[in-house]
């Protein structure tokens, strides 16, 4: 059981980077880092949403958040607008280029979903998902010990 447990977490690991690399593939052929597809594609679903709001979902720390961000508008696929409410706050919209090509990243990654849950039943995948899920929340009560 122990060989298990040591396994699983290496295959977690394993998995993380394959799926990098194939994302990776795929957006530079979009001229794509991962870190900016990501942040595309969360802008493209939550416009209007701050750049704090984006590096919480994207749980990475605002001056690397800005360093993708400054990427991303020097290609003009997004705005950086004051916000009405608090002229210190910055809100994230796409150009209207940006939009065909957060779609292309979106149907990729979808692509890459399908295929790697090729042949997996969608209960195995959610059962997988839930185990996953309560090993990160045990992980993140150790932080509060």
């Amino acid at each position: 059981m122990q060989e298990v447990r040591t396994d699983l977490l290496a295959s977690v690991f394993t998995l993380v980077r394959t799926i990098r690399k194939r994302f990776d593939a795929q957006a530079s052929a979009l001229d794509m880092t991962y870190a900016r597809a990501q942040a595309l594609t969360h802008i493209s679903a939550n416009e209007g949403l701050t750049q704090t709001e984006l590096a919480g979902l994207l749980d990475i720390r605002t001056p690397t958040m800005n360093r993708t961000l400054d990427h991303l508008e020097a290609a003009h696929l997004i705005e950086r607008k004051t916000s009405r409410e608090d002229k210190r706050v910055r809100r994230l919209f796409l150009t209207p280029e940006a939009h065909s090509q957060a779609d292309r990243v979106v149907r990729f990654t979808h692509v890459l979903r399908s295929e790697a849950y090729r042949g997996i039943p969608p209960e195995d995948v959610e059962h997988a998902l839930a185990t996953l899920r309560r090993i990160e929340a045990n992980l993140d009560a150790m932080g509060n010990q």
